[in-house]
C-alpha cells in the first residue's frame, strides 16, 4: 500500500504522466520510445541506494567525519565534501535526505548559517552526483542514449565535477567564519558483510550500466539481494522515478514525431554551444531530467548534453529535483519566516554559482 501511495502522491510523475497523455494528440505512441536499457539500470540504482541506505554507510561516514571538526570552517567543509562524494554513490536527493538532517541535528549545539550552509549542501550534492551514472538518473539515460563507455563518460563528468569540488571548497573556505565548535553526534555502526556484498553488486550493476553484462542481469541480481538482505528494501525503492522517465520517453518519442517541434528543436540545438545553453535553459523551466530526454533526443553533442543538464541543475528551485527537496528539507526543521528567506538567498547564490559554472562549462564544452 505505502509503494501505491509513494506512486499516486509523487507530483513529478503526475506531471510527466500529463505530458505523456497531452502529446498522444501529436503522435501515436510506440513501444521503441522507450529505453529499456535506462529503464531497468534505474531499477538496479534505486534498488542498490536503499541497500546502501539500509547498510547505513553514508550515514557512518558522515558521523564520523563530522564529529573531527574543530571549527565551523572545517565543518562547513566536511559538510560540501561528505555530499559530493555521498552523491556519486547514492544520488543526490538521498545525499540531502542523509546530510541536511546531521547538520540540523549538530546546529542546535553550534552557531551556524543554516541557509548558506542548505544551499551549498544542495549544490555539492548537485555537482557531485554528476561524476558517476549513479549520481544523476538523466546520467543513466545519457550513457544509454549515446552508448559510452566508461572512459569516455569519465572524460566527460570528471573535469566538471571535480572544479565544481573546487569552487565549493573555496567559497566554503572564504566565506564560512571560523569558530570554535565541539560536535557531538551518535556514531552509526556498519554492518561488514553486508558492505562487502553491496560493494560486489555495485560492481555488477557498474557492469550492465556499461553493457558489459546484460542489465537485467544486474536488475534481478539487486532485487535477490534486497530481499535476502531486509525484504523491507523493496518497500522503499523510488518507483515513481522509474515511471517518471517511462512517461517522459512517451512523451519526447510522440513530440519528436511532429516536424514543426523537430524543426524548432533542431534549429536551438544547431551547434554543441547551441545545445549546451539549451540543456541549461529548459533546466531551469522544467527541471533537468525531461530537459536531458528532449535535448539529447535531437543532437549528437554529448559533451554539451552532458554538461548543460547537469549545470542546468544549478539555478532556480525547479531545475533539480535535488533543490526542492533540500528547499522542503529547511522547511520542515526551520520556521515558516526562515523558509521564505532561504528561497531568496539561495536561488541569487544559486544564480551566481550557475553563471561561474556556466562560464566554465562553456570552454569545457
Amino acid at each position: 500500500m505505502a509503494i501505491i501511495k509513494n506512486i499516486f502522491t509523487d507530483k513529478m510523475l503526475w506531471i510527466a504522466a500529463i505530458a505523456a497523455l497531452l502529446s498522444t494528440i501529436i503522435s501515436k505512441p510506440e513501444l521503441a520510445d522507450i529505453n529499456f536499457h535506462t529503464v531497468f539500470s534505474l531499477l538496479s540504482m534505486m534498488v542498490l541506494i536503499q541497500i546502501f541506505e539500509n547498510i547505513g554507510l553514508l550515514q557512518y561516514l558522515s558521523t564520523t567525519f563530522t564529529s573531527r571538526a574543530k571549527n565551523t570552517r572545517q565543518l562547513m567543509i566536511m559538510l560540501v565534501v561528505l555530499t559530493f562524494f555521498g552523491a556519486m554513490l547514492v544520488t543526490n536527493d538521498v545525499a540531502i535526505l542523509i546530510i541536511v538532517p546531521l547538520f540540523f541535528k549538530m546546529a542546535k549545539k553550534i552557531s551556524a548559517n543554516h541557509i548558506f550552509t542548505v544551499t551549498m549542501i544542495a549544490a555539492a550534492a548537485n555537482i557531485g552526483s554528476a561524476f558517476t551514472p549513479f549520481g544523476n538518473t538523466h546520467n543513466l539515460f545519457l550513457l544509454s542514449h549515446y552508448n559510452l563507455n566508461v572512459i569516455n563518460f569519465f572524460k566527460v563528468s570528471a573535469p566538471y565535477s571535480f572544479i565544481g569540488l573546487t569552487i565549493l571548497v573555496l567559497i566554503a573556505a572564504l566565506f564560512t567564519k571560523s569558530k570554535p565548535i565541539d560536535v557531538n553526534v551518535s556514531r552509526f555502526s556498519v554492518h561488514l558483510p553486508a558492505l562487502v556484498v553491496a560493494l560486489l553488486l555495485t560492481g555488477l550493476v557498474f557492469l550492465g550500466i556499461f553493457k558489459v553484462i546484460p542489465i537485467i542481469i544486474a536488475a534481478i541480481s539487486t532485487i535477490v539481494v534486497a530481499f535476502l538482505m531486509n525484504r523491507k528494501i523493496l518497500l522503499h525503492v523510488d518507483y515513481a522515478t522509474i515511471l517518471v522517465f517511462v512517461c517522459f520517453f512517451v512523451a519526447v518519442g510522440n513530440l519528436s514525431r511532429s516536424t514543426e517541434i523537430a524543426a524548432l528543436l533542431r534549429v536551438l540545438e544547431a551547434n554543441k554551444y547551441a545545445t549546451y545553453f539549451s540543456a541549461i535553459g529548459f533546466s531551469q523551466f522544467m527541471s533537468n531530467v525531461p530537459a536531458t530526454i528532449l535535448v539529447a533526443k535531437f543532437t549528437n553533442n554529448i559533451e554539451a548534453v552532458f554538461l548543460g543538464s547537469n549545470i542546468g541543475g544549478i539555478g532556480t528551485p525547479i531545475a533539480s529535483m535535488a533543490n526542492l527537496l533540500a528547499y522542503k528539507q529547511f522547511s520542515f526543521f526551520t520556521e515558516k519566516q526562515e523558509s521564505t528567506k532561504y528561497l531568496g538567498q539561495s536561488f541569487l547564490f544559486n544564480v551566481i554559482l550557475l553563471l561561474i559554472l556556466g562560464i566554465i562549462g562553456w570552454f569545457l564544452v
